[in-house]
């Protein structure tokens, strides 16, 4: 994607692009490495940053629950993000897992080595 490349009806900035950004939660640090691994690995990720822990209030089957969670952030591009998407249901420890997906623009730098990782096996 370069410069003036259209979004639904609006213009990117120049020299900006869009990837998608992927959030989930989950209850340990180790859940959360084998997450970002599994996703970087199998290049549906080019990235995955970890961070927590921190603490989550929610209601669950009727009970107000407060939980400490880990929280994950994983940057694919727009092609891959249902592949991703899926290897979270699938892999998520979870019953309910939080998966947002959010589109965000980035540098051109930035956006050309994302899809250099991910290219680099689905290319």
């Amino acid at each position: 994607m370069k410069p003036g490349f259209h979004l639904s009806r609006y213009a990117l900035p120049c020299g900006m692009q869009t990837i998608c950004l992927v959030k989930t939660s989950v209850a340990s640090e180790a859940d959360a490495r084998g997450l970002a691994e599994k996703t970087v690995t199998r290049q549906l990720g080019a990235c995955a940053q970890i961070s927590g822990p921190g603490e989550s209030v929610y209601r669950w089957q009727g009970k107000l629950v407060h939980e400490q969670e880990w929280y994950l952030e994983i940057k694919t591009s727009l092609n891959n993000r249902e592949a991703l998407m899926e290897l979270l249901r699938q892999e998520h420890p979870y019953e309910l897992p939080e998966i947002a997906c959010l589109d965000v623009n980035v540098s051109d730098a930035y956006g050309d080595w994302l899809h250099g990782c991910l290219d680099a096996v689905n290319g």
